[in-house]
């Protein structure tokens, strides 16, 4: 990348750091090469992205002179995504998960789009997405949600555990976009990514069909528009949860503190060792550190 490439990415990366922060002028972002070919870089080191696309090309028969084109189409706002090609793998249940898989260009526009956003959503300095959010996001995976429940989890009296059936082919373009607008004051920029949403598909027969919800999962650019869409779901929780709790922390436990208290003073005389000690631990590690059932 040169270095006015990654000043930009920078700067971009600060401003957004504040949450109220409006990005103008994105859409110009994409008449640099810089953006296409670290794209390129990043998709062609994933084994997945060399499948073909709707159009038969891989990653493999991309050129600088490709890329040059697009960015020609993109300054006259003539670039159109195609349709994604279906593909359907099994699921653990014995259930069916629809895949879309772009073609090469679209592949890489979708990677460049991806990144931007990420820029702006995700910044290393102060993300706009909630702390709590672990999916498809840089450095976090269930490994680092468990992790985090291991840490703030404890005494809690109950959780609940749901799945947002077809997420992916159910977001509502028009409520995705006026998301999209919040942080984003640019309508050429927001256009091509409405292009995307509506490019369709072509079904097992070949056919093309249009797609008035959903982003293809198997897309670049579909995790990251997903996690935006979902970002109102997390505001909408954490404001129930302001509302609802009360109370800065649950008071300490008795029965918890006596064992510890114990385990102390085995610890001091030197008694790690004996059978009283191995007994006082699994105990403790049956009960929470503090009272589950705390009305304050």
């Amino acid at each position: 990348m040169s270095q006015k490439t990654l000043a930009r990415l920078e700067y971009l990366r600060k401003r957004n750091s504040n949450r109220d922060w409006v990005n103008h002028n994105l859409y110009r972002l994409r008449y640099q090469e810089d953006w296409y070919i670290l794209a390129y870089e990043r998709l062609k080191s994933k084994p997945g992205n060399m499948t073909p696309g709707s159009d038969g090309e891989t990653l493999e028969g991309v050129s600088r002179e490709a890329i040059h084109t697009i960015i020609q189409e993109m300054r006259t706002e003539q670039f159109r995504f195609k349709p994604v090609r279906q593909r359907f793998i099994p699921k653990p249940h014995g259930n069916m998960r629809k895949l879309g898989i772009p073609c090469v260009r679209d592949k890489i526009v979708q990677e460049v789009i991806r990144m931007i956003l990420e820029t702006i959503y995700d910044s290393p300095y102060a993300p706009y997405f909630h702390d709590a959010s672990h999916g498809f996001r840089p450095n976090r995976s269930c490994h680092t949600a468990l992790r985090e429940y291991r840490r703030k989890g404890r005494a809690t009296n109950w959780m609940i555990e749901g799945d947002i059936q077809a997420c992916f082919d159910e977001l509502d373009h028009t409520v995705l976009v006026n998301i999209l607008r919040k942080k984003i004051h640019d309508e050429r920029f927001l256009n091509l990514i409405r292009k995307l949403l509506n490019a369709g598909d072509f079904d097992r027969h070949g056919e093309k069909r249009a797609s008035l919800v959903g982003s293809p999962q198997g897309g670049m650019a579909s995790p990251i528009l997903a996690n935006i869409y979902l970002h109102e779901l997390d505001e909408f929780v954490e404001q129930l949860r302001c509302e609802l709790e009360k109370g800065d922390h649950k008071a300490p436990s008795r029965a918890y503190q006596r064992l510890a208290d114990r385990k102390r003073q085995l610890a001091a005389k030197g008694h790690t060792k004996t059978r009283e000690f191995r007994e006082l631990v699994k105990r403790i590690r049956r009960l929470p550190p503090v009272e589950v059932n705390d009305p304050n």
